[in-house]
């Protein structure tokens, strides 16, 4: 049995609930391996924020490179995953790469976006359809204002289909003012994650 994809239950922890949704998009829920929930919580809101509380400031990329490669190295009956973490030039919309060949092998990739200038946050790609690329985006929120025609909220069909999507030309945007796009190159960040058959 597949699960529903989850929403964040803070403000901090879009990646460790992105790498979850990753993980269930893969495998159905008896395939997952107790251990690998664990990892993804333990390696993940491993910054430091203001007056040095921990995890304030989300998880680092380094954690999410961390637990990509530890997850690649775990295997365990049928839970086996291919992963590859791509930054700055690789992770791009304006041409065919790794991350379209991803999804267009059944896989997912996790992203970060900006939302402000100093706030960036994770999605999960799962499919991209002619100008636009489809998103579950953790973070529950009821509308997205000021951004017809770029960024779409959707309505669920299922409990597993995306909740929004975002046009291609505006994802590639490098302004880090700009929501929902990837910013400046030298920035940028994903995670490609397919089941290992």
């Amino acid at each position: 049995m597949y699960i529903p994809l989850q929403y964040q239950v803070s403000e901090y922890d879009c990646v460790p609930t992105s790498f979850i949704n990753a993980v269930s998009c893969l495998f159905e829920r008896n395939e997952i391996p107790p251990m690998v929930i664990r990892y993804i919580y333990m390696y993940s809101l491993d910054t430091v924020g203001k007056d040095a509380r921990l995890g304030s400031a989300g998880t680092s990329k380094y954690a999410v490179r961390l637990l990509g490669s530890w997850l690649s190295s775990y295997k365990f009956k049928k839970f086996s995953v291919k992963t590859e973490f791509l930054e700055g030039e690789e992770v791009h919309f304006d041409k065919p790469g790794k991350i379209f060949a991803c999804l267009e092998e059944e896989g997912v990739a996790l992203c970060k976006v900006f939302l402000d200038r100093r706030q960036d946050h994770y999605l999960l790609l799962l499919s991209r359809e002619e100008d636009w690329v489809f998103c579950f985006d953790p973070y529950y929120r009821k509308s997205i204002r000021g951004l017809s025609n770029r960024v779409h909220m959707l309505k669920m069909h299922d409990i597993r289909s995306p909740n929004l999507k975002i046009r291609l030309h505006w994802l590639e945007r490098e302004n880090p003012g700009d929501r929902f796009c990837l910013g400046p190159v030298q920035t940028r960040e994903s995670l490609l994650m397919w089941r290992d058959r």
